[in-house]
């Protein structure tokens, strides 16, 4: 069984490269916005036996990066903003189920059949993993006519899948032959495999408590209504019943959200609640617990001030909303800022690092920062005036190490732009959600009151 992925390789191939040829970091799929760290990647030697399981069309795999450079400048196709590159296909197959010469085979007969006549590709077969897969990357220019592969609709399920699919029958290895449901988009996938919130993960949590508030499907509409859900029932016009929801910007499809989510299922899940019968919620099944990364506790030794004392509240009031512990009507005043969640971690974190408390000190760092930045790029210029054939690569070394210093003096900027940013609408969301609090507080107590003295 194989499956099959494909994405767009673009711009930026000088940061990509160094963040993936990083001998520090463990990836499993790279940064592929770079042809050239892609092409390093996939010929990894400890992911394919020294490059035994690594083959080229078109090109030399030593020289793979240059010859796709040379095709796009001679067709006059390398240097269009936001163009697409190169296509970087994976092909994966079941775990255990087949050899790396045979897995090493199927690619290179995806590659021929498809890419081979007309395009630069190298194929390479990791074997890191349980499931052998291979990496297939593709010139995007022709070498031939200098025309632009397209990768559509039909390009992917009929050509590159349906091509996959027949490769796999003749090698005796199974299909999918009727594949159920949707692939998530990366980012989505990763942001679930690491426990973080999505958009789509709070719609299906909120459509879970409103499913459970609703005793008609007119009861489920009116609620999404009042938390300002902006709605296009299916109809004349409209194919598919989607919402925006207003911690959004896009529309989101009902029955992209997933098993339990479509207009009918829901249905028949508020038909079943009404009948008495408790059945669990898709999201119940498969409960993520969401946790602070870091610790808030070693932060909290010394008494807090200023900025790091605003953002540890506002954290840790995220910490008692996951845990269901605030009043429904603070969760859900708060629920678009638990998506930025790992942003305000980081810029907590930041703060707390360089013992930052007050706008002046953050200003300060920020300026020096900068003041850093200039002087690295003065010094770098100066390397590349000095540049000579016999110190060419001892000047590469070091402007690749001014270069790794800048990367990290630019982040450090933009959190002292973000945190500036951030700050006051922190301060007025923690002021708005404490006011709701209380509220829920004393509208408890008086209940409460007036439940004994009757």
């Amino acid at each position: 069984m194989a499956i099959t992925k494909i994405w767009t390789v673009k711009s930026r191939l000088d940061t990509s490269l160094n963040y993936i040829t990083d001998s520090q970091k463990t990836i499993l799929k790279p940064n592929m916005d770079a042809v050239e760290g892609i092409i390093k990647y996939i010929e990894n030697k400890d992911k394919t036996e020294n490059c035994v399981y690594v083959r080229a069309y078109n090109c030399s795999k030593e020289n793979a990066f240059d010859t796709m450079i040379e095709t796009q400048d001679y067709y006059g196709k390398s240097r269009r903003k936001n163009g697409v590159l190169a296509y970087h296909l994976v092909q994966s197959f079941k775990d255990f189920e087949t050899t790396p010469e045979i897995a090493h085979q199927c690619g290179l007969e995806l590659a021929e059949r498809l890419f081979a006549d007309k395009y630069e590709v190298v194929i390479a077969t990791h074997l890191d993993h349980k499931h052998l897969h291979n990496h297939i990357l593709i010139n995007s220019v022709s070498f031939v006519d200098g025309s632009k592969y397209r990768n559509n609709f039909k390009d992917y399920f009929i050509d590159i899948r349906g091509i996959s699919d027949e490769i796999c029958r003749e090698k005796c290895l199974s299909v999918i032959e009727h594949p159920k449901g949707k692939g998530l988009h990366y980012a989505e996938w990763k942001a679930l495999k690491e426990g973080k919130p999505t958009i789509r993960g709070q719609m299906r949590e909120e459509l879970d408590e409103i499913i459970k508030a609703s005793y008609t499907m007119k009861d489920f509409w009116r609620i999404l209504e009042q938390r300002q859900y902006v709605i296009h029932r299916r109809g004349e016009t409209i194919k598919h019943t989607s919402m925006i929801p207003s911690f959004g910007k896009r529309a989101v499809r009902l029955d992209n959200l997933g098993k339990g989510y479509s207009e009918q299922d829901i249905f028949e899940r508020i038909k079943t609640n009404r009948n008495g019968i408790r059945t669990a919620a898709p999201t119940e099944l498969s409960q993520k617990q969401y946790t602070i990364k870091g610790s808030l506790a070693h932060a909290k030794r010394k008494k807090l001030k200023g900025f790091q004392a605003l953002y540890f509240r506002y954290l840790y009031l995220f910490k008692k909303i996951r845990r269901k512990q605030t009043p429904q009507r603070v969760s859900f005043f708060m629920r678009e800022e638990l998506i930025k969640l790992e942003r305000y971690q980081r810029q907590f974190k930041f703060l707390v690092a360089n013992n930052i408390e007050t706008g002046a000190a953050l200003s300060s760092l920020q300026q020096t920062k900068e003041d850093e930045m200039k002087r690295l790029v003065q010094h770098r210029k100066q390397l590349y005036e000095e540049r000579t054939d016999e110190n060419c690569e001892e000047i590469k070394e070091k402007t690749n190490e001014i270069n790794a210093e800048l990367s990290a003096l630019r982040c450090e900027v933009r959190l002292c732009k973000a945190i500036f940013k951030d700050a006051y609408r922190i301060s007025e969301k923690k002021r708005q959600a404490d006011e709701l609090q209380k509220q829920a507080d004393k509208e408890r107590i008086e209940y409460e009151h007036k439940r004994r003295s009757r």
